[in-house]
């Protein structure tokens, strides 16, 4: 099954009635200035559990964040990472979820700075751009999503951003996407890498936490009893049919992009 290509929502007459609950909320609410179509509604309804009042919340604390924060949030266009995205090949979708029907991302640490000097600032608004994208697929709103975060090409020009203001900020980043259940598969390798994984672990929540996995670089059978077999990535010990496309998450974006752009003028009113 090719998950991208599944966008029809089938909701029931009782989760209509909360869209149209929380639609009402967000069109009285003098703070918010955003849209009210079905699919961003439904995606913090879900994230709520179908709860009005929680994800009303969740959208109000969103756009906090996004206020506070706006280097951490997408500010580009999609066609501005074509380059990136094709460059790195560092960023990709598959195309069935896992074994627990979440979308499968995968994102590689791969040096580009001479390439791209604001590199870091680029991947914030390009994992910004792609969980947003993923989050319009009703199998990511019902399910949530699987990140494999494969830090094996970390070196030293990342490291020179990790620091405790980073984490913390990563970790707040976390806990505002509305994702129903996000599960963090690391592949990591060396002392150091270690060293910073524990930095960024320990700003956490609790709840993050317990959803996190670190694999050493070496071994997947853990990754493949957790993830599934037939649905990881060859070269992380899936079939070998399963390569990464990189040419699906573009496509995607490029799907998307028009509702992408128009994303990124929703904001708290000042």
């Amino acid at each position: 099954m090719q998950i991208l290509l599944l966008t029809k929502y089938e909701h029931t007459n009782e989760q209509f009635e909360k869209i149209q609950e929380l639609r009402e909320l967000v069109q009285t609410s003098h703070d918010l200035d955003i849209g009210t179509d079905d699919v961003l509604l439904s995606k913090f309804l879900n994230f709520a559990d179908w709860e009005v009042e929680r994800a009303y919340d969740a959208i109000n604390r969103y756009y906090d964040f996004k206020y506070h924060n706006p280097n951490w949030v997408a500010r580009h266009p999609v066609l501005y990472f074509r380059d990136h995205i094709y460059q790195t090949l560092s960023k990709f979708i598959m195309p069935k979820p896992d074994k627990d029907g979440r979308v499968i991302f995968v994102s590689k640490a791969v040096d580009a700075f001479k390439l791209f000097p604001n590199y870091i600032n680029d991947i914030i608004e390009m994992d910004d751009l792609i969980f947003e994208s993923i989050l319009l697929l009703p199998q990511a709103q019902t399910y949530g999503i699987t990140v494999i975060s494969d830090l094996s090409g970390t070196n030293k020009n990342f490291l020179r951003f990790a620091s405790p203001a980073m984490a913390r900020m990563v970790n707040a980043k976390n806990d505002i996407m509305p994702f129903i259940s996000r599960i963090v598969h690391v592949i990591q390798k060396g002392m150091i890498l270690n060293a910073t994984t524990n930095l960024m672990m320990s700003f956490a929540s609790k709840e993050f936490k317990e959803r996190i996995h670190i694999h050493d670089g070496k071994k997947f059978d853990k990754l493949r009893n957790m993830v599934g077999y037939d649905n990881l990535p060859a070269e992380y010990g899936g079939p070998k049919e399963n390569e990464l496309d990189v040419n699906m998450l573009y496509e995607h974006l490029v799907r998307h992009s028009e509702y992408l752009t128009k994303l990124q003028s929703y904001r708290r009113k000042t």
